[in-house]
């Protein structure tokens, strides 16, 4: 007599997450997402950063104040598209939701839905992050202004840099 009850168990965990298929069973992984967001100050700042919580981990993608910001967690990574319409300015950035947060920051206002405390962040200048800005003539003539997030991910992701620290 085979034990079912792992099969059961696998299969309501499958449509709870809304995956109809079990071909996979890395498939039923429930994905990392966006559980909080608000500005972080690092010592020595003149002003607070914007921040993210994916899951338990506070990433700062570097938002300027004139910016738009638009993310994604997809596979294992968190895509961040900065759009700066004043300036003509766009940038993509990916950050491994593996990197370790290793900036001190106290979380400062905005977050609703996690406690007030000193942490360690990852941020955009970190070892690691993968860049990309199309600004100046090639904003213009890419016609990156009106593009959706998700053309503007698939054209432009095969140009992203691992720098060894961005800024």
């Amino acid at each position: 007599m085979h034990d079912v009850g792992w099969y059961l168990n696998f299969t309501k965990l499958c449509y709870k997450n809304g995956i109809k298929s079990k071909i996979n069973f890395l498939d039923c992984g429930v994905m990392a997402e966006i559980k909080d967001t608000g500005k972080v100050w690092f010592q020595g700042a003149f002003r607070p950063e914007y921040a993210l919580r994916v899951e338990n981990k506070v990433f700062v993608p570097g938002m300027e104040e004139s910016a738009t910001i638009d993310c994604r967690v997809m596979d294992n990574t968190l895509i961040v598209d900065l759009h700066d319409q004043k300036r003509e300015k766009r940038t993509l950035r990916r950050f491994s939701l593996d990197m370790p947060a290793i900036t001190p920051a106290s979380l400062f206002n905005g977050f609703e839905k996690t406690q007030h405390a000193d942490v360690q962040v990852v941020t955009y200048k970190d070892s690691g992050v993968e860049e990309h800005i199309v600004a100046g003539d090639s904003y213009r003539t890419d016609s990156v202004a009106g593009m959706p997030f998700e053309t503007f991910y698939q054209r432009f992701t095969n140009f992203l840099k691992k720098d060894e620290a961005i800024g």
